[in-house]
């Protein structure tokens, strides 16, 4: 401990020798404020991290101004000392008043703070959280009310609020809108982690002892009325974090439940009735697992409440490879299996899609790594109108320490921490290591993506904890305030003030009746350009309150309208209002309009979700490629299906081919009025053994109907497996199909297809096939080839690629092609597409193509699908390729690729495809831990014996230059769906896709003018939720409307004009005036082109 206190001792006299203009925020010295507070931990034999898990989660702090002065004062909580209130004296001068205010606390350990008025006498109350007792009964909640003269009575008892749980926090707010406050009690659970069976369902349980509650305010009494509204409070409870707010804009408070461990979180939605409905399943698709502090506010200013909820990934390197490890596939699905949901190690940051919905962006924002995290605070850190983001961090006993947990599980360690039949516990603590860790502060960038930035002075290496927002100085800027374990807290000032740019707007908010400060109230603000929202909510990140003052920060000084609608549904309306001031503001002096009771406008309709009565549910065969090969960092077995829709038996009527899974078979459906009715009679021969990856109806014999190509192949095959061989199946012109006997599409080697294209390649009527490898079996990595055949017209084929299209050998894993004349010569040349492949141009010439030198090879990307027109009206046809997208754990660009090193590292006559990043050093350094290494190649274990060893190991580490030299090395520079804009002579403009369609990655395109303008739209889709644990799956996406502006600039329709849908789409068809989208493991999802 005193090597650490030493060690920021220092760091503090460092920066305190910078000038103070350096620096966003400066940090003041305790002899400036006069504030010494430091939450100082000392264990013991029989109380310690092991004997209570919490011991190191740190304390709360608040801000409120207590005695009506003006100036906000501050409230630490101390776990194992007297908590401390300070007197805002101005100008950053403070006096510790706790003793005068008797409100330092009697009980054990003291955990979250809340300032609130409960009894609506015009000051503010402390009501303090209390826990830590683990064999006593002094954990009951404290309540201090304020007397109006500095000093305080504790009076828990007698409000109803004294409650003897574990408890972490509690939020204050009116959920019933009766005109009173009641409270949510967040606890923490007492039973001990390794004793429960997640096979039980215990969440509907009641824990008598302990659990959440939401207490109603009874004419100033709070009674428990938690099992009737609909609240959980059982055992498997261990709330972190509680953040209120109104969710879906129908102006009632919801409630966010971050809870630790195994147990998932909740999103309660308020139902407007005095209950509530659990609805995070049906909200949010994927979730942080150990979720700790959160924070609910409008990043983005489209007026609703999106949330963020830290967790325990490093962004430091070194740190990921030695204190981190992640759930293997099957633990994961076990926890899925018994309803503890999506659950990964990182950061998660909710969007609100404003349609019950919320797309998790954390990657795609930047902000999914910031180590131990608690407190997660969204605030205009410097008046710009964008919400940025301050995240505590720091543990003082770090027990995920790898070589610690090794080394305490050795035999001869257990033996000596044992003295009889007891654990000598302060042997055990001693030794776990105690790193200091950066805060983290990311300044927002306005396009949902945000930059953590050392110019704000708040990035200390600290073991801060709970934390607070205020203007303390009353200078319209919001200052910071942190707690710290072990260590001075942090009291910042923020300078934005005097820096040329940045404005504001503070309200000073006196609500009616017993709901003094008008918490739950929601602003609006508008400058003439743009909107800005904001919800009075105090209680935010961990453990803390804020300055109970709303405040927005605002682009430029001019005036503002603004519109409060206040806790009762009012609403108040102010125009021309300056800016730059601290606006007063009396619910009872203003005029009250009553909300009017319209439906809200809805945008323009293109597509209209239709009810689909069809029992068919796509049905991926059970294949889990991680035991196969454990360095993919994603499942390659869920392609389909690949829906295709043709007139097979002349009735000008469409049919839609459904192509079945390993052991599935195919299906075709037929419309019936707006209807999708199976087939029973339809059958392929020898269907079920095979997967068809993609599907294909064309005239292969020149007789006029519709013959079928089925592209065969799976990761599931070995490459000595017929079942990989392609089919084509002749129609008799009434939709009956029989098999050819031809071996397609080669005769050589047995071939895993992914994709296949037609066109009359040598322009002699008939239609020829392109076929593109997708992998070879078990041997990820490996170029797989393209192959041509050519047609005699009678649907015998000819594989002609040596001669024809020799550059198609060895030349990726390909995902998808396209026939189109991209050159405007009047013939269609073939554009290759793949994972680790750029955008292959094959110019035909006369029947024979030759790869183009286009830059479009340069562009090297995860690109899965691909589509072709002209986007900007001048006659050359356009290219938009889906590709991985930006919301993931893998960046990429050309100064810092993603390369994958491909080869037999162990001798084992098995390919080891290691993937890897480029730092700044320019050396490359593995994705996967170390564990994840040496299970797959053992040898490892010598060269890194430790996690010590490999946390800072590059691949040059780890394989010798004869190993690196001979083996495949494949890039990627590129991941985000893109246009690529044809100048014509090979030249194209490229541009990124809009954010909205980095979301996740993209498998399917298709392009119209829907929205009749004259130019080409695009609806999209994608997904994929088998991926690797430490890789989180890929469902931020509900489907996608790009709208051209007729330029060849695409814009994301919000309400995507009716189109929305969840799933992992893998097709999207135009059929009978319908939009039909193919779903992995889903039913089809059928939408109505309203303009058809």
């Amino acid at each position: 401990m005193k090597k650490n206190i030493k060690f920021i001792s220092i760091l503090l006299l460092a920066l305190s020798c910078q000038s103070k203009n350096d620096f966003l925020f400066e940090l003041k010295s305790s002899s400036e404020t006069n504030i010494e507070f430091e939450n100082n931990l000392i264990f013991d034999q029989d109380f310690n991290v092991y004997t209570y898990r919490n011991f190191y989660n740190g304390g709360g702090v608040s801000i409120g101004d207590i005695n009506n002065d003006g100036l906000p004062d501050i409230y630490f909580t101390s776990n194992q000392s007297k908590n401390l209130l300070y007197l805002n004296k101005g100008d950053f001068k403070f006096q510790d008043i706790t003793d005068i205010s008797d409100v330092g606390g009697n009980r054990a350990w003291s955990t979250g703070v809340t300032m609130v008025d409960i009894n609506a006498d015009g000051f503010l109350d402390i009501y303090v959280c209390n826990s830590g007792d683990v064999e006593g009964d002094n954990k009951q909640n404290e309540l201090f009310i304020n007397q109006g003269d500095m000093t305080f009575t504790e009076e828990a008892t007698k409000y109803g609020l004294a409650d003897p749980g574990y408890s972490t926090h509690a939020s204050f707010f009116d959920y019933d809108k009766d005109g009173d406050l009641d409270v949510y009690l967040l606890n923490n659970s007492y039973q001990a982690i390794g004793s429960f069976d997640l096979r039980r369902n215990e969440r509907p349980r009641r824990d008598k002892d302990g659990g959440d509650k939401l207490l109603e305010n009874q004419n100033g009494k709070f009674v428990d009325i938690s099992e009737e509204a609909g609240i959980y409070g059982s055992v498997i409870g261990f709330g972190l974090g509680v953040t209120v707010g109104d969710v879906n804009s129908d102006g009632w408070e919801d409630i966010y439940v971050s809870n630790d461990f195994f147990e998932r979180d909740y999103l309660y939605i308020n139902n407007q009735d005095g209950t509530f409905s659990e609805k995070l399943t049906d909200a949010i698709s994927s979730i942080s697992a150990a979720s700790m502090g959160a924070d609910m506010a409008d990043i983005d200013n489209d007026g609703s409440a999106d949330i963020f909820v830290t967790e325990m990934l490093p962004s430091e390197y070194e740190r990921l490879k030695s204190v981190t490890t992640f759930e293997n596939w099957d633990k994961y699905k076990y926890n899925v299996d018994n309803g503890y949901f999506h659950q990964f190690t990182r950061n998660t940051l909710q969007l609100n899609n404003g349609d019950n919905t919320f797309s998790e962006i954390g990657r795609l924002a930047g902000v999914e790594a910031s180590d131990w995290s608690w407190g997660a605070l969204f605030f205009d850190m410097d008046n710009d109108g964008l919400r940025d983001l301050f995240i505590a961090n720091g543990i003082f006993r770090d027990l995920t320490d790898q070589d610690y947990l090794q080394y305490v599980s050795s035999e001869q360690v257990l033996m000596s921490i044992m003295s009889g039949e007891e654990v000598d516990y302060a042997k055990l603590v001693e030794i776990i290591p105690s790193r200091p860790v950066k805060n983290h502060a990311y300044i927002n960038q306005g396009n949902l993506t945000f930059t953590n930035d050392d110019s704000t002075g708040l990035l200390m290496p600290s073991f801060s904890n709970g934390s607070a927002y205020g203007d303390l100085d009353n200078d319209g800027d919001l200052d910071l305030v942190v707690s710290n374990v072990n260590m001075p807290s942090f009291v910042y000032e923020n300078h934005t003030d005097k820096k040329e740019s940045g404005n504001y707007i503070q309200f000073d908010l006196r609500g009616s009746g017993q709901n003094t400060m008008a918490i739950g109230t929601q602003i609006k603000v508008n400058d003439g350009n743009s909107d800005y929202y904001i919800q009075q909510q105090p209680i935010r990140g961990f453990q803390s309150s804020m300055d109970l003052r709303p405040h927005l920060g605002l682009p430029t000084n001019s005036p503002v309208n603004i519109e409060i609608t206040w806790p009762n549904g009012t609403k108040s309306f102010l125009d021309s209002v300056s800016v730059n001031q601290i606006l007063v503001i009396n619910q009872t002096d203003m005029p009250k309009i009553k909300p009017l009771n319209n439906n809200p406008t809805n945008s323009k309709e293109l597509f209209e979700r239709l009810d689909n009565n069809l029992e068919f549910i796509h049905n991926e065969n059970l294949f889990i490629d991680f035991n196969r090969n454990r360095l993919l960092p994603h499942m390659l077995s869920t392609p389909g299906p690949k829906i295709i829709n043709g007139d097979i038996n002349g009735d000008g009527i469409d049919e839609i081919f459904v192509p079945g899974s390993k052991d599935s078979k195919s299906t075709l459906l037929n419309w019936k009025n707006q209807s999708l009715i199976k087939d029973d009679n339809f059958t392929l021969m020898n269907d079920t053994e095979s997967e068809t990856i993609e599907p294909l109806f064309f005239d292969a014999d020149s007789d006029g109907d519709l013959d079928l190509y089925t592209a065969n192949g799976g990761i599931e095959f070995s490459k000595f497996i017929p079942y990989l061989s392609d089919k084509l199946y002749f129609n008799d012109g009434n939709g009956n199909f029989t098999e050819s006997k031809l071996e397609l599409p080669t005769n050589s080697n047995f071939f895993n297809s992914s994709t296949v294209e037609a066109s009359d390649i040598d322009k002699d009527g008939d239609m020829d096939l392109f076929i593109g490898e997708r992998l070879i079996s078990d041997s990820y990595g490996v170029p797989g080839s393209g192959v041509i055949l050519l047609n005699n017209g009678k649907g015998s084929f000819k594989d002609v690629t040596s001669l024809n299209a020799p550059e198609l050998k060895n030349i990726g894993m390909i995902t998808d092609a396209i026939f189109v004349d991209i050159d405007n010569d009047n013939d269609e040349d073939l554009i290759v597409i793949g994972e680790f492949m750029g955008i292959n141009i094959f110019f035909n010439e006369k029947g024979l193509f030759k790869l183009s030198k286009s830059e479009l090879s340069n562009y090297k990307g995860w690109w899965q699908s691909i589509q072709s027109g002209d986007f900007n009206g001048d006659g050359l046809l356009d290219l938009v390729v889906g590709n991985h997208g930006l919301n993931s754990r893998f960046s990429a660009s050309k100064e810092f690729p993603i390369r994958l090193y491909v080869n037999d590292f162990d001798i084992n006559d098995q390919l080891d495809p290691v993937l890897t990043f480029k730092r700044e050093n320019g050396k490359f350094y593995p994705y996967d831990l170390r564990h994840n290494l040496i299970d797959q190649m053992k040898p490892l274990k010598k060269v890194f014996p430790d996690y010590r060893s490999f946390r800072s190991a590059s691949i040059e580490d780890m394989f010798s230059s004869d190993q690196l030299d001979n083996s495949l090395k494949i890039d990627v520079n590129t991941l985000s769906s893109s246009i690529f804009i044809n100048k014509g002579n090979g030249k194209f403009d490229f541009y990124e896709l809009p954010q909205k369609a980095q979301f996740s990655p993209i498998y399917s395109l298709f392009l119209k003018d829907f929205d009749l303008d004259g130019d080409l739209d695009i609806i999209a889709g994608g997904n994929l939720y088998n991926a690797k644990p430490e890789i989180g799956r890929y469902d931020a996406s509900f489907g996608l409307f790009l709208e051209n502006n007729g330029r060849g600039k695409f814009e994301a329709a919000d309400s995507g004009y009716g189109f929305k849908l969840r799933g992992e789409v893998r097709s999207i068809i135009l059929s009978n005036s319908n939009i039909v989208v193919g779903r992995n493991s889903d039913s089809l999802a059928i939408f109505k082109y309203l303009n058809e």
